[in-house]
């Protein structure tokens, strides 16, 4: 049995623990729990069924119990890469939630530190990797049925938060705790999976709107371009303030195109011939290359299904029998994604994937400095 420890009591790690408590776990526990606040970690063990999980009251007393295989960190993002880095020197496999870390340096080290103990799991739960639709979409692009690549996009504007949410944390919306905003955090599993199954863009130009009708100092509202090396282009829009908002994938290629709209519904349109020989040889102004159309409507997956799939598979990881489902190399290539459209907007200039991290890191001190410096949030736009 794969002893398993959880960093952090929030709503996630309540989150993780009903599913163990739940059983949708195979081949592990619950050992242990790390919190600041003991009280809580009790009762909440208590109320998912997990009384028999020992309490600690700091996260390296924990490590060095001997009673964990592996943890899930659910702490706050600035925390994440630090106590990522205190469990991989121990020898204890890790499971970082969302986002790996908040800066390229800082993933960079955690990489290099994953790599030089290949015989842990090193993840990252970004859960939606383990939705079956999005891997068939992946699949399919892999796949090279499609051609090449000429354009990707996401609108992903649904992910409606209120006030109250906001305010559910002093951590939240403030670039010194929380290190971003919606990409850094609600919009990272779709910007994500947008590069797994797309690919990273060369260059990326970004613009952002921050405290956008909301109590927070980062950005809830970003549109973003991608330049891909191909010559393809993209782009990807999110935001947590519309209301009911869209959440729609569009990809196109050379012999096709491929929709998904809300996770449910998947369309795939298939050329008969590739887009460019058409044009080429149709002696027609407005007409169009003839295409045959599957579509295939799947039932929304629950978070938590996800949630479990992608636990399940960090155990099965730190057994020897799976790969981990999204690897330290995965979780870096999308902070630095991320770190890159920050860059962006702050600066007005399109950057390339390929830049300077301390560059990154001056820039988001600065950040800091300023949001301490601000006087606090009026309410208006």
């Amino acid at each position: 049995m794969i002893r398993i420890g959880i960093a952090g009591i929030g709503q996630v790690a309540g989150d993780y623990m009903s599913i163990f408590a739940d059983g949708l776990v195979n081949g592990a526990n619950i050992a242990a729990l790390s919190s600041r606040n003991t009280a809580r970690a009790e009762d909440t063990a208590e109320k998912c069924g997990l009384a028999g999980a020992k309490i600690f009251g700091s996260y390296t007393d924990m490590l060095d119990s001997g009673l964990v295989d592996g943890v899930i960190i659910t702490t706050p993002h600035t925390l994440h890469a630090e106590m990522a880095e205190e469990a991989i020197s121990r020898g204890i496999s890790v499971l970082v939630d969302k986002p790996l870390g908040v800066s390229t340096i800082e993933v960079e080290r955690l990489v290099a530190l994953a790599d030089g103990r290949p015989e842990l799991a090193s993840g990252v739960m970004v859960n939606r990797r383990a939705n079956s639709l999005y891997r068939k979409v992946r699949d399919i692009v892999h796949s090279g049925s499609l051609g090449e690549m000429r354009r990707s996009s996401w609108q992903i504007t649904n992910l409606y938060r209120t006030y109250a949410y906001y305010r559910s944390g002093s951590w939240r919306g403030s670039w010194k705790t929380e290190a971003g905003g919606v990409l850094m955090n609600q919009a990272i599993h779709q910007f994500d999976l947008l590069l797994w199954i797309a690919g990273m863009p060369e260059r990326i130009s970004a613009y952002t709107k921050e405290g956008l009708h909301r109590p927070v100092n980062t950005e809830n509202d970003a549109t973003l371009v991608l330049f891909y090396g191909s010559g393809a282009t993209g782009t990807f829009t999110a935001s947590t303030h519309e209301c009911p908002g869209t959440n729609r994938l569009e990809l196109s290629f050379e012999r096709g195109q491929i929709i998904v709209e809300d996770d449910s519904r998947l369309t795939v349109r298939t050329l008969s011939m590739p887009e460019e020989e058409f044009a080429k040889s149709e002696t027609g102004y407005f007409t169009k290359v003839p295409w045959t159309e599957t579509f295939e409507e799947i039932k929304a997956v629950p978070n938590k299904v996800e949630q479990a799939a992608t636990i399940q598979n960090f155990v099965d990881a730190i057994g020897g029998s799976k790969e981990i489902q999204c690897s330290f190399h995965g979780g870096r290539d999308t902070v630095r994604a991320v770190n890159a459209a920050y860059l962006s907007a702050w600066t007005g200039r399109t950057v390339g994937l390929d830049f300077d991290p301390l560059e990154y890191e001056e820039a988001y001190r600065k950040k800091v400095s300023e949001e301490e410096g601000k006087k606090a949030w009026t309410g208006k736009g």
